[in-house]
């Protein structure tokens, strides 16, 4: 059985999630191998805007970049926001093959405002019934993920994260908060998308020949 007849093994739990959480949960499977194809089942999709054939998300290239957090199964309750906006907390099972090697993940998104709210402690999150070794996240563990429709906005959706963390516009940044930039997107996988390059150099305010010294000057 190759990785994709795996994958549609799990089709039928994306419906079974949503049917249990409701029309205020998305719940998508990802192949982590197409990345520019990822999504291959979905339910809810009106909430981040997502269909089949979209892309993998940045925490998904972080994932298989730096392999955080593969030694367990899942990563549960952490923070998404969506292209329009709207914040969610998501979790996210791995699905790996018989040598442990990761292949694919389901993600459930549940939005997180008004009458949607989660107030829940992690121990009465229904899905962790479904997940063993699934470890929430603490305070002082910060993950978020942009549930991106396309791979230009993941890249751009990446590099203006890292720019809100400095608390400065592009403009005013110095060479070092640059060059630390340049140097998370690209250990965080970033720069494996076809035309990451250009894009980070036209937010970044700067020119591609630029983003690449940034590169090298990691080498050394």
């Amino acid at each position: 059985m190759d990785y994709k007849q795996v994958l549609n093994l799990y089709i039928p739990l994306v419906d079974f999630i949503a049917d249990i959480i409701g029309s205020h949960c998305e719940v998508l499977l990802h192949d982590i191998v197409d990345v520019e194809n990822s999504v291959i089942a979905i339910r809810n999709g009106y909430i981040s805007g997502r269909y089949i054939g979209c892309p993998l998300t940045d925490l998904g290239f972080k994932l298989l970049e730096t392999k955080f957090r593969l030694n367990q199964n899942a990563l549960v309750n952490y923070r998404s926001r969506t292209d329009s906006g709207e914040n969610l907390i998501s979790s996210t099972y791995y699905i790996k093959d018989q040598e442990g090697e990761l292949i694919g993940m389901i993600c459930v998104n549940i939005l997180n405002s008004g009458d949607h709210q989660i107030n829940k402690m992690p121990a009465e999150f229904p899905l962790t019934a479904l997940f063993n070794q699934v470890v929430p996240m603490e305070d002082n563990q910060e993950v978020t993920e942009s549930l991106s429709t396309s791979l230009d906005n993941v890249v751009d959706d990446a590099v203006k994260n890292l720019i809100a963390k400095c608390k400065i516009s592009a403009e005013r940044m110095s060479v070092e908060e640059k060059c630390s930039i340049v140097q998370e997107l690209r250990d965080n996988g970033i720069f494996k998308i076809k035309g990451a390059i250009t894009k980070a150099a036209t937010t970044l305010k700067t020119s591609e020949s630029t983003i690449y010294r940034y590169l090298a000057m990691k080498a050394k």
